[in-house]
């Protein structure tokens, strides 16, 4: 038995040393994930260089190629329709301003557009119920990304929803993540197809599947009812965001057809359909919006087919130019190194810069990594404060003219390995609704100081430290 063991124990340790150059190769430029997954896969290598193949080792060049290819191939007949657009009012001066860009980013962030309307969702309840309304009223077709979609009844709630504005006929196309939403069943979505629906999983993982594609998932949450209305933000499909804090927005007016290019781009990729002369855009000139059309939108679309992360590029860019005000609202604060240090220089220069995060975590080891970045951020004068509860809102407002919203956390995972769309909306109006909603959220939530820092026991800052390492992998 003995024997056995030592042999395991060798080849576990060969298995190692040979994953070392795929790390290094795979993390070039980034020498802390580097070294944080060797010193994994050589303190435990068996469970290491398991987790190795299967979930760090991104697997993206082909599907990287792919995707990139499918951009190309639709591209020109959505460059067709979009000089077939109206020309949407001027952007506000205070959105992506004086920003020059690479080619490779410029695709990646639209065009500021002006004119739109726009309403903060600041509860899922609320939420649920203005997709409920607009599925109910949609006329032509209805087009739907979400990461995760549960079977509970508010997952079979709006499929039957769907389902019966299909069979109205109304065109419904859903992508839904296959690793986000795994634990449901493909047939789930069948009364939807019987009707003349669609739904397909994005990047589906076989039991025969060489490479498995955890990294490569599409975390965006989008609807676009008959292109005259969008919802994004952070809330998925299911039961339990009913219980979390989180938020979502609304939108009409040409930041719509921001979303929707979004939408057809990932529906090629995923289903091979071009639907760029499908009459969907376009729809919002001529309808009366809700409310006011004085807000400015800009979406920005980040991938890990992208050699520099547009989301990520963008908030650095806009944190460092911060001058009054930055309060931001993740469930997951896993910064790096760049990220973290402009958020303690923007503190230095005077910026009331405020982090809430959840006390309660649906992912308790994130949790332990980020509050190791604690003594940091708070010695620079960096407000933390841990909401009670669980909080899911993905947010940041700038100043009193900005704010951004969308599916993008503060960690590795959005910034690098998954798909993401969050929008910035320039406005005066939702800047001050937004922060009398951060001001609630932290009267419900407990301000971290140093004094509660030193009631830490060892071994909690022993269990945070060692999950800190690990957070360049998160």
């Amino acid at each position: 038995m003995t024997d056995i063991l030592e042999l395991l124990l060798l080849s576990s340790w060969i298995a190692a040393a040979v994953t070392v150059p795929s790390v290094l190769l795979q993390r070039q430029g980034r020498p802390n994930a580097a070294l944080a997954w060797m010193f994994a896969l050589f303190a435990m290598p068996p469970v290491a260089v398991l987790a190795w193949w299967l979930f760090g080792h991104s697997h993206l060049q082909r599907k990287t190629i792919r995707r990139r290819r499918a951009r190309q191939e639709i591209g020109p007949a959505m460059r067709d329709q979009a000089g077939r657009l109206p020309e949407p009012a001027d952007a506000a001066e205070r959105l992506l301003d004086a920003v020059t860009l690479p080619p490779g980013l410029q695709e990646a962030i639209f065009p500021p557009s002006g004119g739109n309307s726009a309403d903060l969702l600041l509860h899922t309840r609320d939420t649920y119920a203005a997709w409920e309304e607009a599925i109910g009223q949609a006329t032509h077709h209805l087009h739907l990304i979400y990461y995760i979609w549960q079977d509970d009844t508010t997952g079979r709630r709006f499929r039957d929803l769907l389902t019966e504005r299909a069979r109205q006929g109304v065109r419904v196309r859903l992508l839904y993540d296959a690793v986000g939403s795994a634990g449901l069943r493909r047939s789930f979505f069948d009364p939807l197809r019987q009707a003349g629906g669609r739904a397909e999983p994005f990047l589906p993982i076989h039991i025969r599947t060489r490479r498995p594609l955890v990294n490569f998932r599409n975390h965006r949450k989008l609807l676009i009812v008959d292109g005259i209305t969008g919802f994004t933000g952070g809330i998925n499909v299911g039961d339990e965001y009913l219980r979390w804090q989180d938020l979502g927005v609304r939108i009409q007016g040409p930041g719509v057809d921001q979303l929707q290019e979004i939408f057809h781009d990932d529906w090629y990729f995923a289903c091979h359909e071009n639907l760029a002369d499908s009459g969907c855009f376009g729809r919002w000139a001529g309808h009366r919006p809700r409310g006011a059309a004085d807000v400015s939108c800009a979406t920005i679309a980040s991938g890990p087919d992208q050699r520099f992360n547009a989301i990520r590029e963008i908030l650095f860019l806009t944190v460092t130019q911060c001058r009054r005000r930055l309060w931001i609202m993740t469930p997951y604060l896993v910064p790096d190194g760049a990220l973290l240090m402009a958020l303690r220089s923007a503190a230095y220069r005077g910026v009331d810069v405020r982090i809430m995060v959840p006390a309660q975590s649906d992912v308790p080891l994130v949790q332990r990594a980020s509050r190791a970045f604690y003594p940091d951020l708070l010695d620079a004068g960096v407000r933390i404060l841990e909401y009670r509860g669980m909080l899911h809102a993905k947010s940041l407002l700038f100043d009193d003219d900005l704010l951004l919203i969308g599916s993008a956390n503060m960690d590795t995972r959005s910034f690098r390995l998954n798909f993401e769309a969050s929008t910035f909306l320039a406005s005066e109006r939702l800047n001050r609704e937004m922060a009398g909603f951060f001001g609630r959220c932290e009267a419900d939530s407990l301000e971290v100081d140093e004094g509660i820092q030193r009631e830490r026991s060892r071994w909690e800052l022993l269990v945070d430290s060692a999950a800190h390492l690990m957070s360049p992998l998160l």
